[in-house]
C-alpha cells in the first residue's frame, strides 16, 4: 500500500495529465498512508486547479485531520485547524467532528475541547457523543450526564454509542435511579439487543450491587457475546457473589465456547482469592499461561492478589517477581498479602522499596505499623502521606485511627475520627475498640450509640468492641442489652468472641453462676477459652465450690493450661486445704505443666518493638 501511495503521489506531482485519481482512491490513500505522504497529496491537489473538483474538499480535509489524530500529530492538526478557519471549511459538519475528535483525543486541556464544541455551527449526535465520552474520560461523569440532557433538549436523538457512554457515567458515580431511566431509553430506542449497551447496563447494575438485575438482563439476551459474559462475571464479583461469578465463568467457557480474556481471568481470580480456593486458582493460573496472558499486568496483579488472599505469600512473591511491569495494584496486592500473614516487617521493607507510592499502600503500611505497635514509624508514614498532598480519604484515615488507638495514642485517634467528613463501618469499629482498650469504655458505648443513631448498621466486629467496652467498664445492663439486641435487631449470631466478652463482664461483676449458665447454653461449652475467661474472675469470688468446679472443668478441657492449676491451688490454700493445694502442685509437675514467663514490649525507637523476656525464666 505504501508503494501504491508513493506511485499515486508521484503521478500527481509529475504526470498529472496521465493519471487522475478517483475520489474514493484519494480518501483511501489519505486513510492508509503516512501523514507526510498525506500532506504531500494535499499540497499536490491544492497546486493543481484541475484536481480541485476530484474530491469534496471537506471530506478530504476531515480525513486528513483524522490521520493527524491517528498519528498522534497534534501540532500538525492545529496547523490544519488554522488553515481550515482561513478557508471557511471549519463550518462543515464532517470537518468539525474530526477537529473535535482531534482536541478530545490529543489535547492536554479538556476545556479547549469544550470551547471548540461550543463554537461548532452544526452539532450532530457524533459531536454530542464525543463530549459525553470526553467528560467521562476526565473523571467528570456528572458533567457527562448533564451534556446528554442538553443534547436531548437540543432535539438530537441519542445513538447506541451515546447511551452506552452515559450509562457508564451512571456506573462511575453510582446513580442507579438515573441509570434505570436510561435503561428505559434504551428499550424505547430499540437498542436492548446491542451487546455494547447490554454490557454497560450489566456493569452499571453490578456497581450498584443489583446482582439480580444483572443476571436477568443477561438471561434475556438472545445471543450474548464474550464481553457480556465478562461483564456479568465482573458484576457478580463486585456484588461479593464469588461462587456465582465462578459458575458464570464455567458457563462462558463450556456452554458458549468463548475464550476468556484478561478481564475475564482478572475477575475470576478475584473471586477465587476471596473464596480462598488455592487449587482452583492454580488451575486458572495454568490457563493464563497457556493463553499467553501471563505478561498482562492486569492478570499478573490478579494472580498476586489471589495467591496472597489464599495465604500462599511465597507464590505471590514469585508471580510478582516474574511480572515484566508492575503497577500500584500489584504492589498493594503483595503488601496486603504480607500484612494478612502477619509479616509486618516485610511490608515496611517493601514499602520503602516502592518506586511510586499509592494511596492504598499507605493504608496497608499503617496497618503493619499498628500490628507492630510502632508509633514512631506510623507517625513518619502519616507525615509522608501529608507531604504528598493527600488527605480526606476514608481508607487512609480509618487506618490512622486504628494505628493511634493500638499504640495507646487514643487522643490522636479520636481527633482524626472527629475531623473525618466521611466515616465507614471500619472507622467506627476502630475508634470504639480503641476507646475500649484504652480504659474509656463509657465513651466507647456513647460512640456506638451515636453510630446507630446515624444509621450505620453494626456488624460482628462492632458488637465485639462494644461488649469489650462494657466488660471493662462494669456496664452489666448495657452489655446484656447489646448482647440481646445483636441477634434480635441486627441478625448477628453471637460467636465465641461475644460470649467471651459477656463471660468476662459477668465474672467481673461477681455473677459467676450466671456466667457459667451462659457458657453451658452457648453451644461453645467445650471451648476452653470461655472457661479460661471465667476462671480469672474466680480469683476474687467467695463461692469456693463454684470456683473449684470451674477450675476442674478447665483442667479437663485443657490440661496444659498452667493458670488452672495455679488458681485451684491458691483457692485451696485460701480456705486452709493445704493438702489439696499440695496435690495440685504435684499433679502440675507430674504432667510437665510449667508457668509461662512474663513478657513485655520495649520500643527501641528503631525499626520495630522488641520482645524482652525476664532472664530469670530463660
Amino acid at each position: 500500500m505504501k508503494l501504491l501511495f508513493k506511485r499515486h503521489c508521484t503521478s500527481l506531482v509529475h504526470t498529472q495529465t496521465q493519471y487522475i485519481p478517483t475520489p474514493s482512491q484519494l480518501i483511501q490513500l489519505c486513510k492508509l498512508g503516512p501523514l507526510s505522504h498525506t500532506i504531500s497529496l494535499l499540497t499536490s491537489i491544492n497546486s493543481s486547479p484541475h484536481l480541485h473538483n476530484v474530491v469534496s474538499k471537506p471530506i478530504l480535509y476531515a480525513t486528513i485531520v483524522h490521520t493527524c489524530t491517528r498519528s498522534l500529530q497534534f501540532p500538525v492538526g492545529l496547523q490544519l485547524h488554522c488553515h481550515l478557519i482561513k478557508s471557511g471549511l471549519v463550518t462543515d459538519r464532517f470537518v468539525g467532528n474530526s477537529l473535535l475528535s482531534l482536541y478530545f483525543k490529543l489535547g492536554s486541556d479538556f476545556n479547549d475541547t469544550r470551547k471548540f464544541f461550543d463554537g461548532l455551527l452544526y452539532k450532530d449526535v457524533v459531536s454530542w457523543s464525543t463530549m459525553v465520552s470526553g467528560y467521562i474520560r476526565v473523571g467528570k461523569s456528572r458533567n457527562a450526564i448533564q451534556m446528554y440532557l442538553e443534547m436531548v433538549d437540543a432535539g438530537v436523538e441519542p445513538n447506541a454509542f451515546t447511551l452506552s457512554a452515559v450509562i457508564k457515567a451512571c456506573s462511575e458515580i453510582g446513580e442507579l435511579k438515573q441509570g434505570k431511566s436510561f435503561h428505559g431509553v434504551v428499550v424505547r430506542c430499540g437498542f436492548e439487543c446491542n451487546e455494547v449497551i447490554a454490557a454497560a447496563l450489566i456493569d452499571m447494575y453490578g456497581c450498584s450491587s443489583e446482582a439480580d438485575d444483572c443476571r436477568q438482563l443477561f438471561d434475556e439476551m438472545l445471543e450474548p457475546d464474550a464481553v457480556c459474559c465478562t461483564s456479568v462475571i465482573s458484576a457478580l464479583t463486585k456484588c461479593d457473589l464469588y461462587q456465582e461469578a465462578l459458575v458464570m465463568f464455567r458457563v462462558m467457557v463450556r456452554k458458549y465456547g468463548f475464550l476468556p480474556d484478561s478481564f475475564t481471568f482478572g475477575s475470576s481470580l478475584t473471586a477465587l482469592g476471596n473464596l480462598e480456593r488455592l487449587r482452583q486458582g492454580k488451575e486458572v493460573h495454568a490457563q493464563v499461561v497457556i493463553g499467553g496472558l501471563y505478561a498482562n499486568i492486569f492478570v499478573g496483579s490478579s494472580l498476586v492478589d489471589m495467591y496472597a488472599k489464599c495465604g500462599s505469600v511465597e507464590e505471590a512473591q514469585r508471580v510478582f517477581d516474574r511480572m515484566p511491569t508492575k503497577n500500584s495494584v500489584s504492589w498493594c496486592a503483595l503488601l496486603g498479602g504480607y500484612c494478612r500473614s502477619g509479616k509486618f516487617e516485610v511490608v515496611i521493607e517493601l514499602f520503602r522499596n516502592m518506586e511510586k507510592l499509592d494511596l492504598y499502600s499507605f493504608g496497608t503500611v499503617l496497618r503493619a505499623c499498628a500490628g507492630l505497635v510502632a508509633e514512631k514509624l506510623g507517625k513518619e508514614v502519616h507525615c509522608q502521606y501529608l507531604r504528598r498532598g493527600s488527605w480526606r480519604d476514608v481508607v487512609m484515615e480509618s487506618a490512622l485511627v486504628d494505628l493511634y488507638a493500638k499504640c495507646g495514642c487514643i487522643d490522636y485517634a479520636y481527633t482524626v475520627f472527629l475531623k473525618m467528613p466521611i466515616k465507614n463501618l471500619i472507622t467506627w469499629n476502630s475508634v470504639i475498640g480503641g476507646l475500649a482498650q484504652n480504659g474509656r469504655g463509657r465513651e466507647a458505648v456513647k460512640i456506638f450509640d451515636q453510630m446507630i443513631d446515624e444509621g450505620v448498621r453494626p456488624d460482628y466486629i462492632s458488637f465485639i468492641e462494644v461488649l469489650f467496652a462494657c466488660s471493662h467498664s462494669g456496664l452489666v445492663e448495657e452489655g446484656r442489652k447489646y448482647f440481646v439486641s445483636m441477634y434480635e435487631d441486627y441478625g448477628v449470631k453471637a460467636g465465641i468472641e461475644h460470649y467471651t466478652c459477656m463471660v468476662d463482664l459477668l465474672g467481673r461483676a461477681g455473677k459467676i453462676e450466671e456466667a457459667e449458665d451462659l457458657i453451658s447454653g452457648s453451644g461453645f461449652e467445650c471451648n476452653p477459652s470461655l472457661w479460661a475467661a471465667l476462671l480469672g474472675a474466680c480469683a476474687t469470688t467467695t463461692n469456693h465450690s463454684v470456683a473449684e468446679r470451674i477450675a476442674k472443668k478447665m483442667i479437663e478441657l485443657k490440661p496444659d493450661y498452667h493458670l488452672s492449676y495455679v488458681h485451684l491451688a491458691n483457692m485451696y490454700r485460701a480456705v486452709g486445704r493445704w493438702k489439696d493445694s499440695h496435690e495440685i502442685w504435684n499433679e502440675m509437675q507430674k504432667r510437665g505443666v510449667k508457668k509461662m514467663p512474663g513478657k513485655s514490649w520495649i520500643d527501641d525507637s528503631s525499626f520495630s518493638p522488641q520482645l524482652m523476656t525476664d532472664v530469670s525464666d530463660l
